[in-house]
């Protein structure tokens, strides 16, 4: 026979599927950033390079 899960059950679901659910966004979350490294890394380094040619006309080179 199954019989109808109570209300403490009920909490308890819900919070484990409230938890599934927050660490799976942060798995996530941490595989967006672990994957946009390398374009991080890109933009640091145009970045740079823009730096380097204002203080080359800075300093009249």
């Amino acid at each position: 026979m199954n019989t109808p899960p109570t209300a403490a059950q009920d909490e308890v679901i819900s919070r484990n599927v409230g938890y599934f659910t927050l660490i799976l966004g942060f798995v996530v979350l941490t595989l967006s950033f672990l994957s946009s490294c390398n374009t991080t890394r890109g933009f640091g380094r145009d970045v740079q390079r823009v730096g380097h040619k204002i203080e080359a006309t800075a300093s009249g080179h």
